[in-house]
């Protein structure tokens, strides 16, 4: 269920704001998440249950398929941005 105040973060977000691993680097895509999630009033521990909000096309995709909601925010960060922005991504992307 959510809370009060990621409803509000799910209000405030725009589609700009939103990583879809092309435009801006997921770091940068980060820190407007927490920033608005710091100004809705949200706990950090409660980050995860909004976390979808930063994702649009092939990241939500992968959120899914990963099952990466059973999993913690700090954790779910770092496996979006390796396979996203990772040495695996480049490597696959240099042999095509």
């Amino acid at each position: 269920m959510y809370s009060k105040e990621a409803a509000i973060v799910a209000k405030i977000y725009t589609e700009d704001q939103k990583y879809n691993r092309i435009s801006k680097s997921f770091d940068f895509k980060l820190a407007i998440f927490i920033n608005i999630c710091k100004k809705a009033g949200l706990q950090p521990d409660s980050y995860i249950t909004v976390f979808l909000t930063i994702l649009k096309r092939l990241t939500q995709d992968y959120y899914y398929n990963c099952s990466l909601s059973a999993k913690i925010f700090d954790k779910v960060c770092i496996y979006i941005q390796n396979f996203f922005e990772g040495p695996e991504y480049y490597r696959k992307n240099f042999n095509k």
